[in-house]
Protein backbone atom coordinates (compact mmCIF):
# COMPACT_ATOMS: atom_id res chain seq x y z
CA UNK A 1 0.00 0.00 0.00
CA UNK A 2 1.55 3.73 -0.95
CA UNK A 3 1.20 6.12 1.11
CA UNK A 4 -1.77 8.20 -0.21
CA UNK A 5 -3.84 5.38 0.10
CA UNK A 6 -1.96 4.35 3.28
CA UNK A 7 -3.50 8.54 4.73
CA UNK A 8 -7.29 7.36 2.82
CA UNK A 9 -7.51 4.06 4.64
CA UNK A 10 -6.70 6.25 8.54
CA UNK A 11 -8.85 8.86 7.54
CA UNK A 12 -11.75 6.62 6.17
CA UNK A 13 -11.71 4.63 9.34
CA UNK A 14 -11.67 7.07 11.59
CA UNK A 15 -14.43 8.39 9.81
CA UNK A 16 -16.22 5.16 10.06
CA UNK A 17 -15.74 4.23 13.54
CA UNK A 18 -16.82 8.01 14.45
CA UNK A 19 -20.09 7.54 12.17
CA UNK A 20 -20.96 3.99 13.12
CA UNK A 21 -19.66 3.00 16.36
CA UNK A 22 -21.42 0.31 16.80
CA UNK A 23 -20.21 -1.67 13.99
CA UNK A 24 -17.16 -3.21 13.39
CA UNK A 25 -14.30 -2.40 10.90
CA UNK A 26 -11.15 -3.76 10.52
CA UNK A 27 -8.41 -4.13 7.96
CA UNK A 28 -7.14 -6.74 6.23
CA UNK A 29 -3.29 -6.63 5.98
CA UNK A 30 -2.69 -8.27 2.94
CA UNK A 31 -0.42 -6.33 0.94
CA UNK A 32 2.99 -4.86 1.62
CA UNK A 33 6.53 -6.12 1.25
CA UNK A 34 7.50 -8.94 3.19
CA UNK A 35 10.36 -11.42 3.11
CA UNK A 36 10.23 -14.66 1.93
CA UNK A 37 9.72 -16.35 5.20
CA UNK A 38 7.60 -13.65 6.39
CA UNK A 39 5.01 -14.33 3.57
CA UNK A 40 5.40 -18.04 3.38
CA UNK A 41 4.14 -18.42 6.92
CA UNK A 42 1.40 -16.00 6.43
CA UNK A 43 0.15 -17.69 3.17
CA UNK A 44 0.37 -20.72 5.14
CA UNK A 45 -1.79 -18.95 7.69
CA UNK A 46 -4.48 -17.98 5.27
CA UNK A 47 -3.62 -14.79 3.76
CA UNK A 48 -5.06 -14.96 0.13
CA UNK A 49 -3.95 -12.51 -2.84
CA UNK A 50 -6.44 -10.01 -3.61
CA UNK A 51 -8.54 -9.86 -0.91
CA UNK A 52 -9.94 -6.14 -0.37
CA UNK A 53 -8.60 -3.51 2.44
CA UNK A 54 -11.13 -2.91 4.75
CA UNK A 55 -14.08 -5.42 5.78
CA UNK A 56 -17.35 -4.35 7.58
CA UNK A 57 -19.19 -7.30 8.79
CA UNK A 58 -22.71 -5.90 8.92
CA UNK A 59 -25.35 -7.19 6.33
CA UNK A 60 -27.43 -4.57 5.10
CA UNK A 61 -29.35 -4.50 1.51
CA UNK A 62 -29.59 -8.31 1.15
CA UNK A 63 -25.57 -8.67 1.28
CA UNK A 64 -23.84 -10.70 4.21
CA UNK A 65 -21.10 -8.06 4.65
CA UNK A 66 -19.33 -5.19 2.80
CA UNK A 67 -15.55 -5.10 1.47
CA UNK A 68 -14.10 -1.94 0.46
CA UNK A 69 -10.61 -1.79 -1.61
CA UNK A 70 -8.49 1.51 -1.32
CA UNK A 71 -6.82 3.05 -4.62
CA UNK A 72 -4.75 5.93 -5.11
CA UNK A 73 -7.28 8.17 -6.99
CA UNK A 74 -7.23 7.45 -10.67
CA UNK A 75 -3.45 6.42 -10.61
CA UNK A 76 -4.87 2.93 -8.68
CA UNK A 77 -5.67 -0.03 -10.82
CA UNK A 78 -6.97 -3.02 -9.71
CA UNK A 79 -5.16 -6.37 -10.27
CA UNK A 80 -6.14 -9.15 -11.82
CA UNK A 81 -6.16 -11.21 -8.14
CA UNK A 82 -8.13 -8.03 -6.66
CA UNK A 83 -11.07 -8.51 -9.71
CA UNK A 84 -11.27 -12.27 -9.12
CA UNK A 85 -11.66 -11.79 -5.67
CA UNK A 86 -14.13 -9.28 -5.81
CA UNK A 87 -15.90 -11.23 -8.54
CA UNK A 88 -15.84 -14.55 -5.94
CA UNK A 89 -17.24 -12.39 -2.50
CA UNK A 90 -19.89 -10.53 -4.73
CA UNK A 91 -20.70 -14.11 -5.52
CA UNK A 92 -20.71 -15.21 -2.25
CA UNK A 93 -23.41 -12.34 -1.30
CA UNK A 94 -21.25 -9.90 -0.33
CA UNK A 95 -20.76 -6.03 -1.35
CA UNK A 96 -17.40 -4.79 -2.10
CA UNK A 97 -16.51 -1.30 -3.44
CA UNK A 98 -13.63 0.10 -5.13
CA UNK A 99 -13.02 3.57 -3.32
CA UNK A 100 -10.33 6.02 -5.05
CA UNK A 101 -11.49 9.14 -2.55
CA UNK A 102 -12.47 9.82 1.58
CA UNK A 103 -15.61 11.58 -0.65
CA UNK A 104 -16.24 8.84 -2.85
CA UNK A 105 -15.87 5.64 -0.21
CA UNK A 106 -17.98 7.90 2.58
CA UNK A 107 -20.98 7.98 -0.33
CA UNK A 108 -20.41 4.42 -1.14
CA UNK A 109 -20.82 2.99 2.32
CA UNK A 110 -23.21 5.54 3.54
CA UNK A 111 -25.78 4.58 1.36
CA UNK A 112 -25.00 0.78 2.27
CA UNK A 113 -25.02 1.56 6.05
CA UNK A 114 -28.44 3.36 5.29
CA UNK A 115 -30.15 0.17 3.45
Amino acid sequence: MNDAEHRLQVSFVRYFRYQYPKAVIYAIPNGGARNVIVASKLKAEGVLSGVPDLHVPVARGGYHSLYIELKNGKKGRLSENQKAMIATLEGLGHKCIVGRTFDELKEEVDKYMAE
